[in-house]
């Protein structure tokens, strides 16, 4: 009864420990994934500033103000911008 006590306890101190180190992997995979994640976003976000500064100067300039094809397009990047500066400042 003794060694089959000792056996079973051995047997399940293998598995917690193989399990913690399965967990383990796990982990640092999971670390590595939101790493780059993180780092897509960032790259991201500074793409997304750099346009809205570029499309803020060419407003300033006047560029595209004529009520044609151009100026109306200019208008809704200007506008999809805003909403995508607004989403990334939140």
């Amino acid at each position: 009864m003794i060694i089959a006590f000792w056996v079973v306890l051995i047997h399940v101190i293998e598995i917690v420990i193989i399990g913690a180190i399965l967990l383990l992997r796990r982990n640092k995979v999971l670390e590595k994934t939101v790493i780059k994640q993180q780092e897509y976003i960032d790259a991201i976000s500074i793409i997304i500033a750099n346009s809205d500064s570029k499309l803020r100067e060419l407003d300033t300039l006047g560029a595209f103000q004529a009520d044609d094809e151009v100026g109306t397009f200019f208008r809704n990047l200007k506008e999809i911008q805003e909403i995508i500066s607004d989403f990334n400042n939140s």
